[in-house]
């Protein structure tokens, strides 16, 4: 029996056993002694009669009730009622369903001299309630710099923040949704003095109606606001200049935080490689129903792996504006809208190397240059009501790049230019409407959008003269291709809920419809372009329906959640491929089941488990059988049949919460096993790359683990943060004319420390490690791993309360590089001084002035190193202000 067999067998078996285990549940009414009033917010514990671990706690409601659940071998249990001012009292009851009511006396407390310390984080129910002022340091200005120090939350080099682990599904500021998933925009630029507390919602089900009837594992983050931020206008701005060359950096914020009303706008604009676009990215996804199958791209240098601030050649601007208002008592109208313009440029030396048959290998060598130009103009007005019964969603979304230009030369056995167009727009509207009677769910969902793009790639000198047969000699070649693409998406469900356990039956039909217009002409030595020809060009219309029937059953309570979901969808592809006249249809039946468990094993662990089953036809970017040349060394032709795939996939994962000890900690292991009919492959004619295709069923299979440690502390290291993973993926690939199985492996490790010297400094260190190893099955050559490693330190003094002193050091190895750019050292210093409501900032960026940045690593059956040239020295000098 095979280990995923295996595995998935005791899965069924663990969550039979979870359910087999009986439960008790005990409640009651707390009430006051003297006059028999309820008496809410107190605590209630239970715990074994012999043991010292609690089983369970809760707190009593606005009416005194309270109720406990909660599964132990002893004979009896020991129930506990306390609270402020009030006289303890514990009872012991036997280990059965029943009711225990108590009646509670206060008694008078006197204090000597005290000095409360309030803890770090507080629990309530599945709320974390974590004390900004406590994490913050003297160096922090945003909330986001201090979410970073916060045990169990992780916030990204790219901004996306995860909570142990996972991301999370929505950032509230006052309990809104205000920014819609952009919340670069909040933790970037809100100030952390003006926020009380950061809220961690576990399990968070943001849909009121589906509270206790869809289970979710995902947390969410409140921003709850100091009184002084509210029902305030606040206005802040900032200009910045500098040398090397002339630079600037200049931003301005208007925020307001009302009840019934909240805004924030924001510009950002430089060319000091802070990148002010991040804060517009979409961390809720954006809309990804409208993917464009196929793209062009010049060959560009690959962004190295540090912080961008040490490479981003950029001149951007960014604007946003976000507003929320109250429509009476149940509805929410929120705008969005946002733009982005910028110039980015990149240089580097790249190398690649194939591992090709019979211990050849392959080597291309580039010097890439690229400058990349585009204005983005991206917003949504969503008119939303969501209550206990009644939830109601209509989103109207509009994005695209209303300019987009690309320029770039390659240096090979030749100087190569490209030159790329790429605008595109996307208009959508999202509507949901769900409904509660009683036991019954009802919800409508429906999607429409439609999207175009007009692509166009123009590559000097000519490189594939065999494929063209226009007179004279052709000096280049001009690849355009138009896409315009209309989705729908369209969904009934009803859920029907008896105690713990519930049925949704959910009905979907969908439709998605394509036509790809490509033509790949020659550029005449007059600057025109040469005939269309059949074989280099396509004219496409595909059409894809989707309709099925999802029937889950669920089983939910406090501590247990495992559903059951069995998918059955029909799929009919109708592809009309108008040049050669070809039309063709095909039709599939997928079954798709799939079952999930998460157990609260006791008050801190907590186990989950996935296994599923997959299949999928693969879209048109295999569907077209003209040329495309996607870049200037990669021609793609399709064989006409389409790939398809299907997947097994196992996950299982521990979570470990302890908020009062303030230790976070999870493990998550994963294994699949895909099948696909069709093997890809590519063929090298000297640096130029042929996509090949051949109609022979291959397997990929793959598993890996991640461990996550957390740690808070009170004294000279306040927070610890260690993580190690591994990933094993084993795939098949044509490599010229053979096939070959190959194996990657990778290993990574990192720590992270974040530490207070008293009230004159604070400091941080982190250490990452890595390693990469390609196996190539039935070949002898064997592949050293390549190793790398990068630390980086930080120490922030406070001679004054009005002076910081920044200083910070970072280091990068990679054990496949020669010479002296093995090892590669930055080091940065800035001082800031506050004076009234200005506050002075000097900085002093690359004072080595590290001109590249070199790495490598091992890709599929190959391997890449590269040379990214970087920002040089920089002296800059920013002052902000406040406006109002």
């Amino acid at each position: 029996m095979s280990w995923y067999a295996r595995l998935g067998i005791g899965f069924c078996l663990t969550c039979s056993v979870f359910l087999a285990r009986g439960q008790v549940k005990i409640s009651g009414i707390v009430t006051n002694k003297e006059d028999g009033k309820p008496m809410p917010g107190l605590s209630v514990t239970v715990k074994a009669k012999a043991g010292t671990t609690m089983l369970t706690y809760g707190l009593t409601d606005n009416k005194g009730a309270y109720q406990l659940t909660f599964k132990t071998t002893s004979d009896s249990v020991l129930i506990t009622v306390s609270g402020m001012s009030i006289q303890k009292k514990t009872l012991s009851y036997p280990n059965k369903t029943g009711q225990q009511n108590f009646d509670m006396a206060y008694e008078g407390i006197v204090l000597k001299e005290l000095k409360v310390t309030p803890p770090k984080i507080r629990r309530l129910n599945d709320t974390l309630n974590y004390a900004v002022d406590q994490f913050t340091g003297k160096n922090d200005r945003t909330i986001g710099e201090v979410l970073k120090k916060m045990p169990g939350i992780k916030v990204a080099e790219n901004g996306s923040i995860t909570y142990q682990d996972k991301p999370i599904n929505k950032f509230y500021i006052e309990n809104q949704d205000l920014l819609e998933g952009r919340y670069g925009i909040a933790t970037n630029n809100i100030a952390a003095k003006d926020v009380e507390t950061v809220q961690v919602l576990e399990n968070h089900q943001p849909i009121k109606a589906l509270k206790n009837k869809e289970f979710t594992d995902e947390g969410a983050l409140n921003l709850k606001l100091k009184d002084g931020a509210k029902n305030v206008w606040v206005a802040n701005a900032q200009l910045g200049a500098g040398l090397s060359p002339l630079l600037w950096n200049n931003e301005l914020l208007g925020t307001y935080f009302g009840k019934g009303k909240q805004l924030i706008t924001t510009y950002k604009g430089n060319n000091t490689g802070d990148d002010s676009g991040a804060d517009l990215r979409n961390f809720y996804g954006g809309d990804r129903n409208l993917p464009f199958p196929v793209s062009l791209g010049i060959q560009s240098p690959i962004e190295p792996g540090l912080s961008r601030k040490r490479y981003l050649l950029n001149q951007d601007h960014a604007f946003s504006l976000n507003h929320l208002r109250t429509l009476g008592k149940d509805y929410k109208l929120t705008t969005n809208i946002s733009y982005l313009n910028d110039r980015q440029e990149k240089n580097s030396y790249s190398r690649t190397e194939n591992f090709l048959p019979g211990d050849s290998t392959l080597v291309i060598e580039e010097r890439l240059k690229s400058i990349t130009r585009y204005h983005h103009l991206d917003g949504s007005l969503k008119l939303n009501a969501n209550t206990e019964r009644f939830y109601f969603e209509n989103s109207l979304n509009f994005s695209g790049d209303l300019q987009r230009r690309e320029n770039g030369t390659v240096e090979n056995q030749q100087l190569i230019s490209q030159e790329r167009t790429a605008p595109y727009f996307k208009i959508s509207n999202n509507l949901s409407l769900l409904r509660n009677y009683k036991k019954l769910t009802f919800r409508i969902n429906s999607y429409n959008g439609y999207g175009k793009l007009n692509d166009g790639l123009a590559v000097q000198p000519m490189l594939y003269p065999l494929l063209f047969s226009d007179p004279g000699f052709p000096i280049g070649m001009d690849q355009s291709l138009t896409q315009r693409l209309f989705i729908s998406q369209n969904s009934f469900s009803f859920r029907i809920k008896d105690g713990k356990f519930s049925q949704n039956y959910l009905a979907t039909a969908n439709a998605s419809l394509l036509k790809l217009n490509s033509s790949l002409q020659s550029i005449l030595e007059n600057g025109s372009l040469g005939k269309q020809t059949d074989s280099l060009s396509n004219h496409l219309n595909w059409n894809r329906y989707d309709f099925g029937l999802a029937p889950e059953y669920s089983y939910l309570e406090k501590k247990t959640n495992i559903s059951l979901k069995l998918p059955l969808s029909y799929i009919r592809l109708d592809r009309n491929d108008l040049i050669p006249n070809r039309r063709t249809g095909q039709e599939r039946v997928f079954f798709m089941p799939s079952l999930s468990a998460n157990y609260q094993l006791n008050l801190l662990w907590q186990f989950s488990a996935y296994a599923g089953y997959s299949q999928n036809i693969e879209g048109a970017e295999n569907g077209y059988t003209g040329y495309v040349m996607q870049s200037y060394r990669y021609l793609v032709q399709n064989e006409g049949k389409l790939p398809e795939r299907s997947m097994q996939s196992y996950r299982i994962g521990f979570r470990y919460n302890h908020p009062i000890k303030m230790v976070f900690a999870s493990f998550y292991s994963t294994y699949y096993r895909s099948k696909m009919n069709l093997l890809y492959g590519n063929e090298f004619q000297d640096f130029l790359t042929l996509r090949k295709t051949l109609d022979i069923p291959n397997t990929a299979n793959g598993h890996s683990f991640m461990l996550n440690l957390d740690k808070g502390f009170n004294g000279l290291i306040q927070k610890l943060s260690l993580d190690a993973g591994y990933d094993n993926s084993e795939n098949t690939q044509l490599n010229q004319t053979s096939l070959t199985r190959f194996l990657n492996l990778k290993y990574s490790a990192g720590l992270r420390v974040n530490g207070k010297l008293g009230e004159w400094a604070d400091f941080n260190y982190g250490l990452r490690y890595g390693s990469t190893k390609s196996i190539l099955k039935n070949d002898d050559r064997d592949f050293a791993p390549i190793q790398s490693a990068t630390q980086s330190g930080g120490i922030n003094l406070f001679p004054s309360k009005e002076i910081v002193i920044r200083l910070r050091y970072e280091n990068g190895y990679n054990s496949a590089v020669t010479g002296s750019g093995r090892a590669m050292n930055f080091a940065d210093a800035g001082i800031r001084y506050r004076l009234k409501k200005l506050e002075f900032n000097l900085e002093y960026n690359n004072i080595f002035n590290t001109k590249r940045y070199i790495a490598a690593a091992y890709n599929g059956i190959g391997s890449y190193y590269s040379s990214y040239e970087l920002r040089p020295s920089q002296v800059l000098m920013k002052v902000r202000f406040k406006i109002k």
